[in-house]
């Protein structure tokens, strides 16, 4: 126990020391937003919410949790588990929104990312955790402003003798990329066709949203400084919109799905994009799918309120008539833009919340709010979004399943 103990007081003051450095940098930032040290962010809980629950056969979990960096370096890359009942034996994450936002003033933009990189579910003897990794970016040309990145999640388990359903690509995601030229347009197409007879004949799918990572392409940009350009230099732009559209299909006996991306200002610039999801298939997967068409948009429009606040909207909305045992809602249509041409960007996200599953009434309301601002908080943008609604039926208990009667005939001699 003493030996326990000592260790314990070591790796503190480990924590302590590799901190001091950084927590030096950090305190020179002014500004009304601090960064937080590590240590304090780690120490911070995730807010969690059960939105519903089953007993011994499936529950619902919603939650949300930021990180802040001192630069844009690196990705801001957050570590998270979720204590699960132990009658989970299989569930997931599906990435519901975002939020990043810098924290001391705008900025033009050179890269957006927000991505759970990774997802597993750690069952043992005492108990059952899903766990996942998530990174957030928000980069301009320097790198050296410090921001927040937050990332809001639904989690689902359920106990698999219970459903007709398999959970693919879990732990790296299934990705997709591409570099889209402007003479393209601005409007992004990624496909991705799963494995030849993945799906049998009563089985659907259902394409969970995980992540997105834009990045504007590098080309020679040189803006007044006190350093000379390089050709290496990366470059960045002010935001006019930035949107997100997920859709699937079933060809024949292959999952297949495409994304569609914009990630534009003014004018269409090249830049590269990559998706990730995960998917689910068998008898008791369901889907109400809902689609979000993309379309960029121009620089100058008729709609344009310079003197409104560019702040939190936040909005309710019910879907009605799901037939499943449960539901499961997915964020994969999403679209922000500024009302009056491209801007700096101070904070950008849209994410869903207090989300509440009525399996009575078949029905299930959800919150969703949305941020797109510069630093003075004008002009006003506009948003939209989709949410596909994953829903899963139990199979009929043991007690309740028909046996298939068989006649044995016996001849007598």
């Amino acid at each position: 126990m003493p030996h326990a103990f000592a260790i314990f007081v070591v790796s503190i003051l480990l924590v302590g020391c590799a901190t001091k450095t950084e927590e030096k940098k950090l305190s020179d930032l002014s500004g009304k937003s601090k960064v937080t040290t590590p240590f304090e962010q780690l120490s911070v809980t995730a807010p969690e919410k059960k939105v519903y629950e089953d007993v011994d056969k499936f529950i619902l979990i919603e939650g949300s949790k930021c990180i802040q960096r001192h630069n844009g370096m690196d990705a801001a890359t957050i570590l998270h588990w979720i204590e699960m009942p132990n009658y989970v034996n299989s569930g997931t994450v599906v990435l519901n929104g975002w939020d990043l936002r810098y924290l001391q003033k705008d900025r033009e933009i050179n890269s957006m990312r927000a991505d759970i990189t990774h997802s597993k579910l750690v069952r043992n003897a005492g108990s059952t955790l899903l766990m996942f990794e998530a990174q957030g970016l928000l980069e301009d040309q320097d790198r050296n402003d410090a921001y927040e990145f937050c990332v809001f999640y639904t989690a689902f388990g359920y106990r698999s003798s219970w459903f007709d359903a398999t959970i693919e690509g879990d732990y790296n995601g299934i990705d997709a990329s591409v570099l889209q030229n402007k003479n393209l347009g601005a409007v992004a197409t990624l496909e991705n066709i799963g494995s030849k007879g993945m799906l049998k004949v009563n089985d659907a799918i259902a394409i969970m949203p995980r992540g997105f990572d834009f990045q504007f392409a590098d080309t020679f940009e040189c803006e007044f400084r006190l350093l000379p350009c390089k050709w290496a230099d990366r470059t960045d732009y002010r935001l006019l919109q930035v949107a997100y559209s997920l859709s699937q299909a079933n060809v024949s006996d292959n999952p297949y799905w495409v994304t569609q991306t914009i990630f534009k200002e003014n004018d269409p610039r090249i830049y590269r994009v990559k998706t990730r999801a995960a998917l689910i298939r068998g008898s008791s997967v369901k889907l109400r799918p809902d689609f979000l068409p993309l379309n960029p948009r121009p620089r100058n429009t008729s709609d344009c309120r310079k003197n409104t606040g560019g702040n939190i909207r936040t909005q309710t909305f019910r879907i009605n008539d799901l037939l499943y045992d449960y539901a499961v809602p997915m964020l994969t249509g999403w679209d922000l833009s500024y009302e009056c041409g491209h801007q700096r960007v101070q904070r950008a996200g849209i994410w869903i919340h207090d989300i509440h599953f009525y399996p009575h009434s078949r029905s299930m309301e959800y919150k969703v709010s949305s941020i797109l601002n510069n630093q003075d908080g004008t002009p006003s943008f506009n948003s939209s979004h989709r949410v596909t609604v994953m829903g899963l039926n139990r199979l009929l208990p043991p007690a309740e399943q028909k046996i298939p009667e068989i006649n044995i005939k016996i001849r007598e001699r």
